[in-house]
């Protein structure tokens, strides 16, 4: 119930999908295999069409959402699992042709559970979007981010400690209709093709 009705506010004051820039990726990088960690409600779903040689890997801890998901989409190149980063195999993937994303997802893992996973995907192409505390933040950015139900929303310099090799780019109110900072986080991908899919949704 708390998972639905935290969705439903997170809708409310959403101005744009931060997984529609997510799509917008996919569709430069035309990559074999996304896996998304930490996926909800599939929001990117609604954005990208897959192709029939193209797979979609949804993983996500809460059964509500996978539940959910496994009723709506019956496609077999899209596929979901109940389960934590933790317990991703992500050997069985080809990290040359696949796409990890992570929407929303790092505020919600302690320092030891990220390190764990990047030490298991160096070669992946990875996109993080997450909420980062800058100097002089709006009240109203403070308020939200005292709210939100992770435990981990960092400082860009305790992201960029963390993220070694990472590039990344500071978004701010893009996505809320309230005052947010945002931060995107990229590795083996080109900065250009960062840098155009944010001018062209702008």
């Amino acid at each position: 119930m708390y998972s639905y009705l935290y969705s439903f506010i997170q809708k409310l004051i959403l101005k744009k999908s931060l997984n529609s820039d997510a799509a917008s990726l996919l569709k430069l990088l035309k990559v074999k295999n996304v896996i998304d960690i930490g996926c909800g409600d599939s929001d990117v779903l609604n954005y990208y069409k897959f192709e029939k040689n193209q797979k979609y890997f949804g993983y996500e801890a809460e059964g509500y959402f996978i539940n959910k998901l496994k009723k709506k989409f019956k496609e077999k190149n899209i596929l979901f699992f109940k389960s934590n980063i933790n317990d991703i195999d992500f050997n069985k993937f080809n990290p040359k042709n696949s796409l990890i994303l992570m929407i929303g997802v790092l505020h919600h893992l302690d320092d030891l559970s990220i390190k764990k996973f990047l030490s298991k995907t160096k070669e992946f192409k990875i996109l993080s979007i997450d909420a980062v505390i800058l100097p002089n933040q709006n009240l109203v950015t403070k308020i939200l981010y005292y709210l939100d139900r992770g435990n981990y929303i960092r400082y860009l310099n305790d992201y960029k400690k963390l993220l070694v090799n990472f590039k990344y780019k500071l978004i701010h109110n893009r996505y809320l209709r309230l005052p947010y900072d945002h931060v995107m986080f990229f590795k083996n991908i080109k900065k250009t093709d960062i840098n155009n899919l944010i001018d062209s949704n702008k």
